[in-house]
């Protein structure tokens, strides 16, 4: 039974057909049915078939794709798993510890886990399409998982907290679609550029402002509104400036 159909599995270029197959036995162990596979399709590889066991359905019916962001084209928010991480004062990798992974069930939207190369994880662009990144608990002399060991390591942590015992209605609220986030951003981007801080903190407080959504769950009327407090605003201070001149 799909425990959580809205939920997406993107595996970005597997090394090893073997991982993707135990990735969709795991898969199935957590009621998630949707796998994506970014790079080379292994879905005919005998280790592959092997060892997804009874979950080959899975795996047969993977979805594959050419790069990240045609596998992202249609997911509503999209969180990627990292073993590497910054600290407070890194904006740009910042990371959710896996417990505090919000629900995927709680939105509307598709949702996207998504998995690096076994050998080098994500590369910095391919995380920076993400809304978030969250980093698996682990010991600091060797953090980094294996493949199906890490993605079994999510859903569990997943199954446990968020499972439902029967199958949950969907809300009334649409949630907001990246188009949405992407352009209420565009117009905090140049919102920033015309306000009297230092250029070299303009970036950082893009970049935050973009983690803070991507961090939260917001509906399309919410970041509708968002949208339009920002523009008024942005009106305010273009107004402000020209009378100034």
């Amino acid at each position: 039974m799909t425990k959580f159909p809205n939920l997406h599995i993107v595996l970005v270029e597997p090394e090893n057909p073997g991982n993707v197959g135990f990735v969709s036995r795991v898969m199935a162990n957590f009621g998630v049915s949707n796998l994506r596979i970014v790079g080379m399709d292994p879905k005919q590889d005998q280790y592959a078939q092997m060892f997804s066991v009874h979950a080959v359905d899975i795996l047969e019916a993977a979805e594959i794709f050419p790069d990240l962001k045609s596998a992202l084209s249609d997911i509503d928010a999209a969180w990627a798993a990292t073993a590497r991480t910054g600290h407070n004062h890194s904006v740009t990798r910042a990371a959710v510890p896996l417990p505090e992974l919000p629900d995927p069930i709680s939105r509307d939207g598709q949702v996207a886990l998504v998995f690096g190369r076994e050998s080098i994880g994500l590369k910095n662009e391919e995380a920076s399409m993400c809304d978030l990144i969250f980093t698996i608990p682990a010991s600091k002399s060797y953090n980094s998982l294996n493949l199906s060991h890490a993605v079994a390591v999510v859903l569990y942590s997943l199954f446990v907290r968020y499972a439902p015992e029967e199958p949950r209605l969907p809300t009334d609220a649409r949630a907001a679609t990246w188009k949405e986030r992407d352009q209420v951003c565009i117009f905090f981007d140049e919102l920033v550029d015309e306000t009297r801080i230092k250029d070299f903190r303009k970036p950082i407080a893009k970049q935050v402002f973009r983690n803070l959504l991507g961090r939260s769950y917001m509906t399309g009327r919410e970041i509708a509104t968002l949208t339009g407090t920002i523009r008024k605003i942005r009106e305010l201070t273009e107004k402000e400036k020209s009378v100034s001149v």
